[in-house]
């Protein structure tokens, strides 16, 4: 499958996941009050407004693997010269995570022309079940070519921890892209943004 394909065949998932993750978030108000809701971080960023400041991160200086089973230091992958595009998936989650993947497919796609390209990662959040080969089958699955990274429970848990992406379970993670163009200040964007939002913000320098 060609590249325009698999961007062609990504949006019409972007729109349907954000249609079906708005559903969910919609018949999660119905639930009673003392329910256990596993989800709710999920429907609320589905539902919620997009959220963009700077920040400051503290990358540890930690081992992780990529999806080919390599090594690999992320404070050194994290912080070159190279601008860099973040976001937090696994690949059990039904939700906004395929939503969140197809968008990076997206926004990789229309960034193609930028100089110097940024990296694209993904970080698991969910190291117990995405391992190396789990995380390649993922990658495979949505024809992306970018970095994808796991490692041990408690090093990535360092990791979410850095860079206030851990809500206390994989359920509940929240939608989350960071950008780094040069020097140690990072763009958050919070909310499920759509690629063409994430690429004119890219455009304009993160503001």
């Amino acid at each position: 499958m060609s590249n325009g394909q698999s961007i062609t065949r990504w949006s019409s998932v972007v729109t349907l996941g954000a249609a079906l993750a708005s559903f969910f978030f919609c018949a999660g108000v119905t639930r009673s009050a003392d329910a256990i809701d596993e989800h709710a971080a999920h429907r609320a960023a589905a539902a919620s407004t997009i959220r963009i400041q700077r920040a400051t991160y503290d990358v540890p200086d930690v081992v992780l693997e990529n999806e080919r089973g390599e090594s690999v230091a992320l404070a050194k992958f994290l912080t070159t010269d190279q601008p860099v595009v973040v976001n937090f998936i696994f690949t059990s989650c039904t939700s906004i995570c395929p939503v969140m993947t197809a968008t990076m497919l997206q926004l990789q796609h229309q960034l193609g022309g930028s100089q110097p390209a940024p990296r694209f990662v993904s970080i698991s959040i969910d190291p117990d079940f995405d391992n190396a080969a789990v995380l390649r089958r993922y990658a495979d699955r949505y024809h992306a070519d970018w970095t994808f990274l796991t490692g041990r429970r408690e090093v990535v848990l360092r990791v979410l921890q850095a860079f206030d992406a851990w809500r206390g379970n994989k359920g509940n993670h929240v939608a989350i892209t960071l950008f780094r163009r040069a020097g140690s200040e990072w763009t958050r964007i919070e909310g499920l943004s759509s690629a063409g939002e994430l690429a004119d913000l890219w455009n304009q320098g993160g503001q």
